[in-house]
C-alpha cells in the first residue's frame, strides 16, 4: 500500500472531500461509486474460524478517466493539485491536464522572485495542454512586469476560455504594464475579468477582429493613469452579451471631454458603476454612446451623470438608475441642478419602454425644478422602485406615478434622515396631492410596498390618499423604521381606519 508523505495529509483530506461532494451529485458529471485504495475487507480465517482483516491494495481512484480526475482536481488551488505528481506514477504527470490555473504572484520586494519563478516553471512543465481558466492574481509589479505579458500570452496560446487578470497595486510601484495586444484578438476568449490602474494600462484595442468570441467582460479600475484608454476598451465587441465596467476615473481636469464607445451587437446586460472626481463636476463632459439593439438589462449607478445615448435599445426591459451620490457639493444651486435635469429627462426618454424601472434620482424632487422636469411617459412599466425618497421630494413620487399609466406595482422607500430637516420648514414636509387622480392609482395599481415608514403626518396622509384612490388595490404593505410594537400597532390601526377605494385591499405592517 502506497504511504503517503506528511506533507500530503491536508492533500489528501481535500480531495476526500472533493470525492464526497463528486459522489452526492454536485458536480454535473455522471455519478460513480469511489473507494479508496486503504479499504479493508474481511476474510474468514479457516483455522481460527473467526474474522480478521486483510489489507487490499486496489487503487479505485488512479484507474477513474483522466477527464473526470482533472475535473475533480480542477476544485483544488493549483499548488494542491501539483503536489498529487507524489502519488504515484499513474499521478506523476496528471497535474498538466488540469484546465483550470489560479496562480498568486509576489513582486521581487516580498518574495525574491521565488513565486514568479514557480510560475515560469508551472507553465513550462505543462506543456502544450489546454488551458480552460486561468486567473492571474500580482501583488504588486515591481520586479515581474517583464514576465507578466509572456504568462498571459502563454494562457493565450494555450486557448484559454475564461481570463481572470487582477492586480494589486502599491501606490510607490515605479513599474508600468502595459497589456499585450493579443489579448483582443484571442480567438478562444469568451469571459474576461480585467484590472486596470494608475500603473497597468490597456493600448487601445483594433479596430477590427477585436474579441471575436468574447461574451462577457468586467473592467474594473481604481484612477487609471489614461482615463482615455477606457473610451475605445469596448468600441468593437460583436459577441459580447454581458459588460460590467467598474471603477474610479479619478480627478478630472477642467473642462475634460471623455467620450466612451461601447458597439455590441448582441449584449443583453450592462451594467456601469462610475465615480469621478473635480472641483466642479459640471465642466466636465463626459458622453456614453452605446450602440446595443439587443440590451435587456441595464443598471447605472455613478455621481457625475454622464450624457447618455442608448442606440437602438428598443429591447430594454429592466433598468435601475441609482444617482444618489450625485453633486453633493453643488447643491442649493439651480444651474446645476437644472443641467443635472436635462440629463436626466434625455436618458429617461432613452429607457422609456422599460417594464420594470428602480431609481434613486433625488433631483427629481428637488424644489427649484420641480414645474421645469418634463418626463416622457413610461406605457409599459409595471413595476416600479423608488428608493431613498425624501419625505420633502413627494413630488418625485406624485410626478412618476403621472407617468405611469399601466403601472401595477409600486414600491418606494422613505429617507430614514429626513427626520432632521423636518423643524427646519414644516411646509416643505406636507403632503401635496397631485390635481388630477393618476391614472394608474384609479385603474390597475395592484400592490404597494413602503419601507422606511415612520408614521409621520406627511406619510400618513399619502397613505391615506392611496388607499382612498386604489379602485384596484390588492395589497398595502407598510414597514415600519425604528418603531417600538406598541407604536407601530397604533399606525396600523389608524390605517386600516382609512376609507378605501378597494374592497379587496389587504392592509399589511411589518415592524
Amino acid at each position: 500500500m502506497l504511504v503517503k508523505p506528511p506533507k500530503l495529509v491536508s492533500l489528501g483530506f481535500h480531495l476526500l472531500l472533493l470525492f464526497f461532494f463528486f459522489v452526492k451529485g454536485f458536480s454535473p458529471l455522471p455519478h460513480y461509486v469511489f473507494f479508496f485504495s486503504e479499504n479493508i475487507s474481511l476474510e474468514m480465517d479457516t483455522n481460527s474460524k473467526s474474522m480478521c482483516p486483510k489489507a487490499r491494495t486496489e487503487d479505485r481512484i488512479s484507474a477513474l478517466p483522466d477527464a473526470i480526475i482533472c475535473h475533480i482536481l480542477s476544485f483544488l488551488p493549483t499548488s494542491d493539485a501539483v503536489t498529487t505528481c507524489f502519488l504515484s506514477n499513474r499521478w506523476k504527470n496528471m497535474w498538466t491536464l488540469v484546465p483550470t490555473v489560479e496562480l498568486i504572484v509576489l513582486s521581487t520586494a516580498w518574495d525574491s522572485g521565488g513565486t514568479a519563478a514557480y510560475v515560469d516553471r508551472y507553465l513550462l512543465f505543462r506543456g502544450s495542454s489546454n488551458i480552460h481558466k486561468f486567473h492571474l492574481c500580482c501583488v504588486d509589479l515591481d520586479g515581474i512586469v517583464g514576465r507578466i505579458n509572456g504568462w498571459i500570452c502563454t494562457a493565450l496560446r494555450r486557448n484559454v476560455v475564461e481570463l481572470h487578470l487582477e492586480f494589486d497595486e502599491r501606490d510607490d510601484s515605479h513599474e508600468f504594464l502595459v497589456l499585450p495586444q493579443d489579448l483582443f484578438v484571442c480567438k478562444t476568449l469568451e469571459t474576461l475579468k480585467l484590472s486596470l490602474g494608475e500603473h497597468v494600462t490597456a493600448v487601445a484595442p483594433p479596430t477590427s477582429n477585436c474579441f471575436p468570441r468574447l461574451k462577457s467582460l468586467h473592467i474594473t479600475f481604481d484612477f487609471p493613469k489614461y482615463v482615455e484608454q477606457i473610451e475605445k476598451l469596448f468600441s468593437c465587441c460583436p459577441a459580447l452579451e454581458d459588460l460590467v465596467v467598474d471603477g474610479d476615473l479619478g480627478w478630472l481636469e477642467e473642462n475634460q471631454v471623455l467620450n466612451v464607445t461601447i458597439s455590441a451587437p448582441k449584449l443583453k446586460r450592462l451594467k456601469i458603476y462610475l465615480f469621478a472626481h473635480a472641483m466642479t463636476l459640471g465642466e466636465n463632459k463626459i458622453f456614453v454612446n452605446a450602440d446595443v439593439p439587443s440590451l435587456e438589462d441595464l443598471d447605472l449607478t455613478e455621481n457625475f451623470l454622464a450624457s447618455y445615448c442608448l442606440k437602438g435599445a428598443k429591447s430594454l426591459t429592466n433598468a435601475k438608475i441609482d444617482f444618489s451620490v450625485m453633486r453633493e457639493e453643488d447643491e442649493g444651486h439651480p444651474a446645476d441642478v437644472l443641467a443635472d435635469v436635462d440629463r436626466v429627462q434625455r436618458l429617461f426618454a432613452e429607457i422609456s419602454n422599460v417594464k420594470h424601472l428602480s431609481l434613486v434620482v433625488p433631483v427629481l424632487g428637488d424644489t427649484h425644478i420641480e414645474y421645469q422636469c418634463s418626463l416622457p411617459t413610461f406605457n409599459h412599466l409595471n413595476q416600479l422602485e423608488l428608493n431613498h425618497l425624501e419625505c420633502c421630494s413627494w413630488k418625485s413620487l406624485t410626478n412618476m406615478l403621472k407617468i405611469t399609466p399601466n403601472l401595477e406595482n409600486l414600491l418606494f422607500a422613505v429617507n430614514i434622515k429626513c427626520d432632521a430637516a423636518h423643524d427646519e420648514d414644516e411646509l416643505k414636509h406636507k403632503w401635496s396631492p397631485p390635481e388630477l387622480v393618476p391614472v394608474c392609482l384609479s385603474s390597475c395599481l395592484k400592490t404597494i410596498c413602503i419601507s422606511g415608514f415612520k408614521g409621520g403626518s406627511d406619510e400618513m396622509e399619502m397613505v391615506e390618499y392611496l388607499l382612498e384612490h386604489g379602485q384596484l388595490l390588492n395589497e398595502l404593505k407598510v414597514l415600519t423604521f425604528d418603531m417600538e410594537f406598541d407604536d407601530a400597532l397604533e399606525v396600523l390601526m389608524e390605517i386600516i381606519l382609512f376609507p378605501r377605494a378597494s374592497d379587496t385591499c389587504e392592509i399589511q405592517c411589518f415592524n
